[in-house]
């Protein structure tokens, strides 16, 4: 499995790398380039939401061709910063209060019937679009962002390999500890104190206290991503989002924390550009 997981890991690298830093940026066919890109990654998603969900019949049929129109059109939004700026708001606010709600009472995404076609493009589509915004900062501000997902990630898991004890979520996602999640943490603040904080707002610095802030928000966001996903998974009674990534499980599984970190960056960066 360990094998596998690598394997697969070492050929999607170079492809995201690729796409991030060679797909030209500027121009018609370079913006069509890189959000047709990001459709992509959005509609296998929704490929493996309609499944998890547990839509039927020609819904579940047509939900990643109605994702795909969908992304196409509200990609267009990128010509509107402040209309992109009120999209990714409102998301960062369903991860911030709606999330820890979700989380705390378990709701079910069987109780919530064609809400969950909505709820997936909730998820999905901010995050799509913040990957488009985030570039415009450059390839290198896009890839610090996405870092911070794998630096929490790896943090955790080693620190709780190390040290976990008490449990973090026992019922959603029993291997998670608390001293995992503030490993994770540690790692991505380490991180951020190293970062070379030019890569974003043009030049224009802000005080490292308010990076430090940022960063520990965007790893406890993260970490509800991942459980959240954990739970809907738990309630359909399944290991992983599907098997199109050997060792990985699939594309859900691997971006989870992106959704709920994506739209958050995005909102800040946007914030900081308008105002």
């Amino acid at each position: 499995m360990l094998k596998t997981r690598i394997l697969t890991a070492l050929l999607l690298l170079p492809i995201v790398l690729a796409a991030i830093f060679l797909l030209p940026q500027m121009g018609v066919i370079g913006s069509f380039a890189w959000i047709a890109f990001c459709g992509l990654v959005v509609v296998v998603a929704s490929w493996e939401w309609q499944r998890l969900s547990g839509m039927q019949g020609w819904v579940a049929k047509a939900y990643p061709l109605l994702s795909a129109l969908l992304f196409a059109a509200l990609s267009q939004l990128i010509y509107k910063p402040s209309l992109l700026l009120g999209l990714m708001l409102g998301a960062s606010l369903f991860w911030l209060l709606v999330t820890p709600c979700w989380l705390s009472k378990k709701w079910k995404l069987a109780n919530a019937g064609n809400l969950n076609i909505l709820l997936g493009w909730a998820l999905l589509m901010p995050a799509g679009l913040a990957l488009i915004v985030l570039r415009t900062a450059g390839p290198w501000a896009l890839l610090a962002v996405l870092a911070i997902a794998w630096v929490a990630d790896s943090a955790a898991y080693f620190f709780g390999k190390a040290f976990g004890k008490r449990k973090l979520a026992p019922q959603i996602s029993p291997g998670k500890s608390w001293e995992g999640a503030i490993g994770g943490l540690f790692g991505v603040l380490v991180y951020t104190f190293f970062l070379p904080k030019h890569l974003f707002f043009h030049g224009e610095l802000l005080a490292l206290s308010a990076w430090l802030a940022i960063a520990a928000v965007l790893t406890a966001v993260s970490v509800m991503g991942d459980l959240l996903e954990s739970l809907f998974k738990r309630q359909a009674g399944i290991k992983d989002s599907s098997h199109l990534l050997p060792g990985h499980g699939g594309v859900l599984d691997r971006i989870d924390s992106l959704l709920a970190i994506l739209p958050i960056a995005a909102a800040i960066y946007l914030g900081f550009l308008l105002f």
